[in-house]
């Protein structure tokens, strides 16, 4: 526990503590709760006084690797302690809690204290089993030195406003200090705190599937031929999944995804764990500012895809070079990158040297290199049709993880558990599973570019600017996928050039400003609808909101499995990110928010 007597500092506060020497008080005569926590391991020694003297610091402690519980062990701990009875459970008698109430000068000291008191762990049991990130502590100002201060953000009862408004007339010093302590939104991370842990019968397996809903479509008017699901005719019964088969291979009917009511309650609270970490923050374990690039000579040799996906003849290479290069196409490019550059962390997207350092330590040098290239990277390229960045993640790891138990890939949508899904879901584990059968050695840059690019961008080619879904409709409006990927691979070349980047961090960039403008133009468009008598009110004005790097889909998906399964941060990084022998959950943000502000998706 602190010694709260630093904080009465007359340099710091302007007040002269006074001078009086601290009774002596034989330990048998103190209060038991007093003699126990002078017995806790944190080198807690009662105050007796207000201004004891200080003990000489104790000796740094030993570097130690970082460990984990296993399940065995830690799936038969307590439930953890939400926010409506934490604060009583650390502020023990005697301790920081009640040193503040007892504190000469202004209430706002004294709630400074209070607050401080609040976020101490009692005993180093008590701090183990707190979700917080795996344990790391966050940097505190010479003020809060020798603290024991929990990881990320102790529960909190003040919003903002009233944070700030409290704690104004305090030195900057603390006020950074104590920030952690308040949330935005106070009831929503109180709900979140109440499921924190509370599915560890999901940490070593996914949820269940229920039988699939068979639907009806309906002719598009649009397009002959073509097929719209028809929600409002709802699920139509069947007496056996043999017949819901049958009716399904009838272009008019299909099966959908139905969950278990566990299931659906799962997800459900998912949603409100993650919409509460996208709100607050949350203790990364990758930490993006400090993410790297992979060396080129781990992976490399790479082939130019601008020549080996490039038209066979001379004539039909030129015709593409001009529809792809027109003056328009690369106004767009240049235009995406410009927006791009005033957006945080659009750069340096693809830069993995952290997990694949995290392959290594776990798995050793070649094995875990090796590893990393065949079940991430490779993976990653397998199932990235259609997919976010966050549901591509979540299907990759998915697939390598039915691969480790020896099973097929290449399921139906509907036959995925939750939250495994997208829009080609079946055709992206198709896809892995036929990379799988092929030896996972990757893909052929002739006759699948975009996926040989895709694979090496994440493993350190920086000429890998990767020509998807979103690039695409940059060089011609509306196209999802070029018909011949050599020339508009060449053409970003060549604009990358002009401003002197590389490919691969001008499609990055460029991707995130296309993205954003592309959604703005969208939200603009529907605020101007809304707008018009009889339509409804403005909403207020729309601000992308960019998700960051591909190091923080998988800190997010971290995070989340860690607080719904109550299963230790390295546990889950060893066994799931790593060695793919257990679930990860997440959602993307547009999902967990369920607002536009938040579909930043990056498509294939």
């Amino acid at each position: 526990m602190p010694r709260m007597g630093g904080l009465a500092d007359s340099t710091m506060y302007g007040f002269e503590p006074p001078i009086e020497e601290a009774p002596q008080v034989r330990r048998e005569d103190m209060p038991l709760y007093v003699q126990q926590a002078a017995e806790a391991p944190l080198g807690y020694e009662p105050n007796i006084g207000m201004f004891p003297t200080p003990r000489p610091p104790a000796p740094p402690a030993e570097p130690q690797e970082r460990s984990y519980m296993p399940f065995s062990h830690w799936r038969a701990l307590p439930p953890k302690p939400t926010a409506g009875t934490v604060m009583g459970s650390l502020a023990a008698p005697g301790g920081a809690l009640d040193v503040s109430l007892m504190m000469p000068g202004p209430n706002w000291l004294r709630g400074a204290a209070a607050l401080i008191g609040g976020s101490i762990e009692p005993n180093e049991a008590q701090a183990a089993l707190r979700i917080k990130g795996g344990g790391k502590q966050p940097p505190m100002g010479s003020i809060l030195s020798g603290m024991k201060i929990s990881s990320g953000p102790p529960r909190g009862v003040l919003s903002l406003e009233e944070f700030e408004s409290a704690m104004s007339p305090m030195s900057k010093q603390v006020q950074e200090a104590l920030r952690p302590n308040v949330y935005a939104d106070p009831k929503l991370r109180e709900k979140a705190e109440k499921i924190w842990g509370t599915y560890p019968q999901y940490a070593e397996q996914y949820p269940g599937v229920g039988p699939p809903a068979l639907k009806e479509k309906v002719p598009d008017p649009k397009n002959p031929g073509k097929y719209l699901i028809a929600p409002k005719k709802g699920e139509i019964p069947y007496a056996s999944m043999e017949e819901a088969l049958a009716r399904a291979e009838d272009p008019g009917y299909f099966l959908e995804k139905k969950l278990t009511p566990e299931a659906a309650k799962f997800q459900n609270q998912r949603n409100m764990v993650q919409r509460e970490m996208d709100k607050h923050g949350y203790e990364k374990y990758f930490d993006p500012a400090k993410r790297a690039d992979i060396p080129a000579s781990d992976y490399g040799p790479f082939v130019d895809t601008g020549v080996a996906a490039a038209p066979k003849t001379a004539v039909t290479d030129a015709k593409f070079m001009e529809k792809y290069g027109t003056p328009e196409a690369r106004a767009r490019l240049q235009e995406g990158y410009e927006k791009g550059q005033s957006m945080p962390n659009a750069e340096k997207w693809y830069f993995m040297k952290q997990l694949q350092d995290k392959y290594v330590d776990v798995l050793g040098p070649v094995a875990g290199k090796e590893a990393f290239k065949k079940e991430f990277s490779g993976m990653m390229a397998a199932t990235t049709g259609g997919a976010s960045p966050y549901d591509n993640w979540l299907m990759s790891h998915y697939a390598g993880y039915l691969n480790k138990q020896g099973l097929r890939v290449d399921q139906r949508a509907y036959e995925m558990p939750f939250p495994i899904g997208g829009r080609f879901a079946s055709g992206n584990m198709k896809q892995a599973q036929k990379y799988i059968d092929e030896g996972m050695v990757g893909f052929d840059p002739a006759k699948n570019p975009k996926r040989y690019d895709f694979d090496n961008a994440l493993a350190g080619d920086p000429n890998a600017g990767v020509i998807d879904e979103q690039m695409s409709g940059a060089f011609l409006p509306g196209m999802t996928i070029p018909e011949w990927y050599g020339p508009a691979t060449r053409i970003l070349r060549e604009e990358a050039a002009k401003i002197g980047a590389d490919p691969r961090a001008f499609q990055d960039v460029g991707w995130a400003g296309l993205k954003a403008l592309k959604t703005e133009a969208k939200a603009a468009a529907a605020a101007a609808k809304r707008s018009k008598p009889g339509i409804g009110h403005n909403s207020e004005p729309f601000q992308f909101e960019y998700e960051g790097p591909m190091i923080d889909q998988i800190n997010r998906s971290i995070e989340t499995t860690h607080r719904l399964t109550g299963m230790p941060i390295e546990e889950i990084v060893t066994r799931g990110v790593i060695k793919k022998e257990i679930p990860m959950y997440g959602i993307g943000g547009a999902a967990a928010m369920g607002a536009l502000a938040r579909q930043d998706k990056r498509e294939d």
